[in-house]
């Protein structure tokens, strides 16, 4: 398997990099696994996860937003997790974004929950976010609240369409 690189610039400046296995690459689309042999992810996620789970990742070059949808090792739906993202470049090697801090989980029975909006504030009223940066994530916001079941639709289409399970 060749590894796809996954970029996110966080507000600050730093760099996260995630190896991880293209599934599609399409005209301004990437869909990739990442597995987490370990379990876990970041901190304080309102979901448990074991060792063996998977998580896809959804991104889109024209989007302000990107999806990732987390299965338990035995294929189970744990929950889904949209970024508000700007200036997503999506190439044969990798995808790269930039996270504009706000984030919202979608968890099983419809539960919608954001997360970050105090962090997202504080970075915008100290102009860590620019204008561009305010108005793209509150269009992300926008579009999760009002068409997050029409995007976990088009996922799961994605998905079955993409994504067949692949050896551990």
């Amino acid at each position: 398997m060749d590894v796809y690189l996954e970029r996110k610039v966080k507000p600050d400046g730093t760099v996260r990099e995630y190896p991880t296995e293209l599934l599609h690459l399409g005209r301004g689309f990437a869909l990739v696994r990442f597995r987490m042999q370990l379990g876990g992810g970041p901190p304080d996620i309102p979901v448990a996860v074991p060792p063996g789970s998977v998580s896809l990742g959804y991104f889109w070059a024209r989007r302000p937003y990107n999806l990732y949808r987390w299965r338990g090792p035995d294929g189970g739906l744990l929950a889904h997790r949209f970024d508000a993202v700007a200036d997503v470049a999506i190439g044969p090697g990798g995808v790269s974004y930039r996270d504009l801090a706000l984030d919202w989980w979608v968890l099983p029975g419809d539960v919608l929950l954001e997360e970050d909006r105090d962090e997202f504030e504080a970075l915008a009223a100290a102009g860590a976010l620019t204008p561009r940066d305010r108005a793209a994530a509150l269009a992300a916001d926008r579009e999760v609240h009002a068409r997050y079941r029409h995007i976990l639709d088009e996922a799961a289409q994605l998905e079955a369409r993409y994504a067949a399970p692949g050896p551990a």
